[in-house]
This record gives structure tokens, sequence and C-alpha cells, in this order.
């Protein structure tokens, strides 16, 4: 599988609820319309959501930039699929389409768009059993990172799987993660017309994942004292070892999904 993320800003103009709304209520429903023809298995919007709960995990990383108002995530069988359905005639003739309404509440200028393969660190079966739905009490998280100056995308991305990971999996009990995805940008020359097509900037590192009961985080992050709030203090720490947070950013949202052909990892 490979993994397309779209990371969006919205038009001056509009407030983030009437842009979620376009996105969700006519965008959304435009990309189902042709995912046959641009070989989509999967696709789901992330809108952001404001809760204090949440903004308190940004605020302890000093210094991290506002959120964006939400992420488009598209799932392909396969690169050489992704390649088919940019270069193929229906394919692009579908994705100008989507092009012209996305013209309509993103700015492109700010919203960047790239390709990414998937680290599952924790993920219970069946596939993608758990979805933030709006009307649920489950929660994501998007952590969009950066390396630390001086630390390559390698680098990074080795420290973030192998050590970072490991360490959130020994925590997941008592910090109740549910599920865990790492999403590692690839080095891949489809970024640079992946930004070319849309004029946005660069991507970013990588976009971390994680899904939560809501309810559970409550209950943890009432007592500072419990063993959950001593794990997310250890992994605070450990992001400062390869993140750099003035070009990172972490909030919560919420999962639409419109697009679930089934995938694999």
């Amino acid at each position: 599988m490979i993994r397309l993320n779209f990371a969006l800003h919205r038009l001056a103009n509009l407030s983030r609820a009437d842009f979620q709304s376009y996105w969700r209520n006519r965008h959304g429903p435009l990309v189902a319309s042709v995912a046959r023809s641009l070989r989509i298995r999967r696709y789901v919007q992330s809108h952001t959501v404001e809760d204090p709960l949440y903004d308190g995990l940004r605020a302890a990383r000093t210094g991290m930039h506002a959120p964006f108002d939400g992420i488009a995530s598209v799932w392909f069988d396969s690169r050489e699929d992704l390649v088919g359905a940019m270069t193929g005639e229906e394919g692009r003739k579908a994705g100008a389409l989507l092009l012209e309404d996305e013209r309509r509440f993103i700015d492109l200028s700010r919203s960047p768009l790239w390709v990414s393969q998937e680290i599952v660190q924790i993920n219970p079966m069946p596939e993608n059993s758990i979805v933030a739905w709006p009307k649920s009490s489950w929660i994501k998280f998007c952590y969009l990172l950066q390396p630390k100056a001086g630390m390559s995308q390698a680098a990074c991305h080795r420290t973030w799987n192998m050590e970072h990971g490991y360490l959130i999996r020994r925590h997941s009990g008592c910090t109740r993660f549910a599920r865990y995805i790492q999403n590692h940008t690839l080095e891949d020359e489809l970024n640079d017309q992946l930004r070319a097509s849309r004029g946005g900037p660069p991507p970013y590192a990588g976009l971390t994942e994680a899904w939560f009961d809501r309810y559970d985080l409550v209950k943890i992050f009432a007592d500072p004292t419990s063993e959950g709030a001593q794990g997310f203090a250890a992994f605070l720490e450990d992001e400062k070892r390869f993140i750099d947070f003035e070009r990172s950013s972490v909030w919560a949202a919420k999962e639409i999904v419109f697009v679930d052909e089934g995938t694999v990892s």
C-alpha cells in the first residue's frame, strides 16, 4: 500500500465550520464518485476539532504552530496504481475535476500534499476497526512532525519507529492507546510532482495518528500522578530527542470515511 496525505488550510474568507461543511458535504462525495477512476482503495477526512483537553498536549510542546483545518488521506494498492491514476486519461480528467473543486475552499499555497508509508505500531483486528466518527467517543490525534535541526529525515524515522514506537507500545496499557500508526514520508519524486500540481509547501517528515476513547483521557489527565499521565510525560521527553516542535503541530480530529474497499498495511 501507499498513502497520500493532504494537510488542509482553508481559504481566508471561510470559517472552519464552513470549510469543513463544504469539504464533507460537497467535496467528499465528489471524491467518492471518481474513486474507481483514480484507483482509490480508501479515502478518509480527518476534521480538526477544538477542545482544551487536546490543546494542552500542544501547549506542552513549546512553540508548536497552529493546527491545520483537517487532513485528507487516500490509500492506493501500490505506487504504480497512484502513478497510473495521475497519468492515465480517465485519472487525469478525474484529478482535474477535484482540483477545480479544491480551489473553492482550500488555500492550496499553504496545504502540503505528499506520499507516505504506514508503519503499524498498534492496530487491533480487524483492520481499521477503530474510527473516530463524529458522534462517537473516539478521538484521533494528528501529529505532523519535522526532525530536529541537524538530523536527517532517515535518522528521524529510525528513532521514531524503533525507539519512540517501542516506548509507546510499552506504555500503551496505562496510556490507553487504542490504535497508533506512524506515516513515514517517502523520499520519492512523486512528492515534487504533487507539490507542483498545487503549488503547496514542502511535506512534513511524518504524521503520527493515535486513537483514544476521550473518557479514558479525561481520567488520565485528571490525575497528574497517575501511571498514564507519567507515561505521556515520558513520551514528551522522548520526542525532544528527535522532533523540532517549532516546525510541528498536534491536534485532535474526527474522521469521516467516504471510501473503504479494504487495505493491507
